[in-house]
């Protein structure tokens, strides 16, 4: 039996196991206190992790300081690393969205800002919200 357990642990650590899913706490900053978000990783059968980001009441972007047009996400494998712009959120007019990306890294951060572009290059806001993945 115990040798089963080894056996099982040493799979997992390996990786052998696809869809197992993850749900971590995401930050939220005091520029959007109501704002609810949920996020999901989830490692996919050809070793990819599958990003499910969720969000409700959402300020709208135009109210923020400074004013915005849209919510991006990014992710880094560090802080010293260049983000990578995975995505405008799509919110509705009840404010709420979601945003599904997909990136074949195990570990990094996940971030939200505000932004003017959905296709800017650069985050020029602070993080509204962020959490950090680590498989």
């Amino acid at each position: 039996m115990k040798t089963l357990l080894i056996a099982v642990s040493a799979l997992a650590a390996a990786g052998a196991f696809s869809g197992c899913a993850t749900s971590p706490p995401l930050s939220t900053s005091p520029l959007i206190p109501a704002a609810e978000a949920k996020v999901k990783f989830e490692r996919t059968r050809n070793d990819n992790t599958e990003i499910n980001l969720r969000v409700k009441h959402l300020a709208e972007p135009e109210k923020l300081t400074p004013p915005a047009h849209t919510y991006v996400a990014w992710m880094r494998s560090s802080k010293d690393a260049a983000p990578q712009n995975i995505g405008a959120l799509v919110v509705d007019k009840n404010l709420t969205g979601e945003l599904q990306s997909l990136t074949p890294m195990h570990s990094f951060e996940l971030f939200v800002t505000a932004e003017a572009s959905g296709q800017v290059q650069q985050p020029t806001g602070k993080p509204l919200l962020w959490t950090n993945y680590n498989q």
